[in-house]
């Protein structure tokens, strides 16, 4: 449940910035209010299709077994994580810089306000997309009852709207790059949890057999089903019996997510410079 929360926080907290992001620049435009809602309303419409879609192709796949299928969706999961993470970085100024030629453009008449309307939309639709993909591939590795589910959605919507929000006013501007740090932290070591389990799955299915041995066991230290395990699963992809292929996975997402955010970063510097 702590996992679908993060997730749902930091993909509403990072809706919540764009769009307070976007209501800001395009104040000059008249009735931006109205194709801004407009262009959330289309972006939830479409996340709704795309949920349709992947359920279908879910079903579609099933006669390849659930272990092959699972692990794949976790690994999709995990690549989609980590380059959201990569990808946040530096997006802020980059979109503040396209809003705001878009705002002059629409003033002066040479652009029409449809194209804010397809901006939010796509922003909206990327989020509920990734908002889709991550629940799932969580749901499949984990036994969650219903009402988790929904105390997770609301809980993480909740507060990612309300500290977006509060961004957006101006009330938190100090804190919010630790928020962002935090949740970012977060996000990499479940990343890097959902890649072990795959690999897990992939190991223990025997569609993978090297790298398939035990390393440690420390579960007369921390037991996978004890509280303390469960918190640490959650958190940091703790397994009290790991094998070869699981830390690989495990390392090597964290090793390529750090290195692309910061080649990103030097990119990004050369850019603006």
């Amino acid at each position: 449940m702590f996992k679908i929360a993060v997730i749902i926080f930091r993909e509403c907290l990072e809706m919540a910035v764009l769009l307070g992001i976007i209501m800001a620049i395009t104040k000059p435009i008249k009735n931006s209010k109205a194709y801004i809602a407009l262009g959330s309303g289309v972006g939830v419409v479409f996340a709704a299709i795309f949920a349709m879609l992947a359920s279908l192709i879910a079903d579609s796949f099933g006669g390849l077994g659930d272990e092959i299928f699972d692990a794949f969706v976790l690994l999709i999961t995990t690549a989609i994580i980590c380059w959201t993470v990569v990808w946040m970085q530096g997006y802020t100024t980059k979109l503040k810089r396209d809003l705001g030629d878009l705002s002059y453009q629409i003033n002066a008449g040479t652009t029409s306000k449809i194209m804010l309307v397809m901006m939010v939309a796509m922003a909206v639709l990327r989020e509920g997309a990734e908002i889709i993909l991550f629940v799932y591939s969580i749901s499949s590795s984990e036994n969650i009852a219903v009402s988790e589910y929904v105390i997770a959605i609301l809980l993480g919507g909740f507060v990612g709207f309300s500290l977006g929000a509060m961004i957006y006013l101006g009330l938190i501007k100090c804190t919010g790059k630790y928020i962002f740090s935090i949740s970012t932290t977060l996000l990499i070591l479940i990343a890097a949890g959902l890649s072990a389990q795959a690999a897990g799955m992939l190991t223990s299915s025997g569609i993978i057999e090297i790298y398939s041995d035990q390393v440690w066991d420390t579960s007369w230290f921390v037991e996978n089903a004890s509280v303390t395990g469960k918190v640490l699963n959650i958190t940091v992809g703790y397994d009290s019996k790991p094998n070869s292929l699981q830390i690989i996975f495990y390392l090597t997402t964290i090793i390529i997510t750090l290195a692309m955010m910061k080649l990103r970063s030097i990119l990004s510097n050369k850019s603006n410079g």
